[in-house]
């Protein structure tokens, strides 16, 4: 079928990981960085580099790390653009990773084909607490300002957000945090560009106990930037500050539920993409939108491009 090999084409695009164009030149970007991005760029060494970016502090971090990572990560890289066997543990794992990611691979375009299509119907059906994913165009990971480092652990999707509903003002909201502002409420129309693919989750948790624990969670984090976002990837515990899955992860803790889903197919692609150090790492210590999308305490209600 064509579009699987229009998938396939995405997935070795990922693979290959072009350098995004907002990546500063890392001989002079250490400026105002913290000091464990200032330690890992000083050893010049891969995993530390790595572990520092997907645990940066700060913007300047991230500024300061990104191209040493790509620039440490390309030398060891295979022909096939992922991490070099001699950085993988054993030739057994790496071959069980590539079943593993291909299983992946196989999964998402079996389930959330990118021919499909999603109306407005599904949104006119949404449900307080339903759970939105989102990949902006076939390339995904194109909006820097809403979320930092995609381009290197996104496999599908981008971002997240939860169904709030309409608000006493009439506004029909998504409860999400983006880089621009943090945790807040944003209008749902946000989420119907057509440049956008959209998947839908739901729970099968009782919609008053949902409703009950949504305002217990913006009376927690607020919804005008109270809460910054968190640009530590690798730090889903905190509450000091939220990325957009974290935000999702910790709204279903509350409901007694973990969509952290830590899925083996997920973590195999972190890793034959970073290596075994860096790949178990992030997928321990994070809770990307990929993860969410994989668990199996939601079921998916639909998933397509806007139109």
């Amino acid at each position: 079928m064509w579009y699987r090999f229009l998938s396939l084409l995405i997935v070795l695009a990922t693979l290959t990981l072009v350098t995004p164009s907002y990546a500063a030149d890392d001989k002079n970007a250490n400026g105002n960085i913290s000091p464990a991005a200032a330690r890992a760029l000083a050893s010049n060494d891969y995993e530390q580099v790595a572990l520092a970016l997907f645990s940066a502090q700060t913007p300047a971090d991230i500024a300061a790390l990104t191209p040493a990572f790509e620039r440490l990560r390309a030398k060891k890289m295979s022909p096939l653009g992922v991490i070099s066997p001699q950085t993988l543990s054993s030739a057994p794992s790496a071959l069980s990773d590539w079943a593993l990611a291909g299983a992946l691979f196989l999964k998402i375009t079996n389930d959330q084909k990118l021919t499909n299509r999603l109306s407005s119907s599904y949104y006119n059906r949404l449900q307080k607490g339903d759970v939105l994913l989102r990949r902006t165009g076939l390339q995904g990971c194109k909006l820097w300002a809403i979320v930092p480092l995609c381009q290197f652990w996104a496999f599908m999707y981008e971002h997240s957000g939860i169904y709030y509903g309409k608000r006493l003002n009439g506004d029909v909201v998504v409860y999400e945090s983006t880089s621009n502002g943090g945790v807040q409420f944003t209008n749902i129309n946000t989420w119907k560009d057509r440049s956008l693919y959209v998947g839908i989750h739901r729970s099968a948790i009782d919609v008053y106990r949902i409703a009950a624990i949504f305002e217990q969670l913006v009376n927690k984090y607020g919804y005008r930037g109270q809460t910054p976002y968190n640009l530590n990837l690798a730090n889903k515990y905190t509450d000091k500050a939220l990325y957009c899955s974290q935000l999702v992860w910790k709204f279903y803790l509350m409901l007694g539920i973990d969509v952290d889903s830590n899925d083996p197919m997920y973590a195999a692609w972190l890793r034959l993409m970073y290596g075994n150090t860096v790949g178990n790492y992030v997928s321990a210590n994070a809770v990307a939108p990929d993860e969410v999308g994989l668990t199996s305490k939601l079921f998916r209600v639909a998933a397509g491009w806007n139109y």
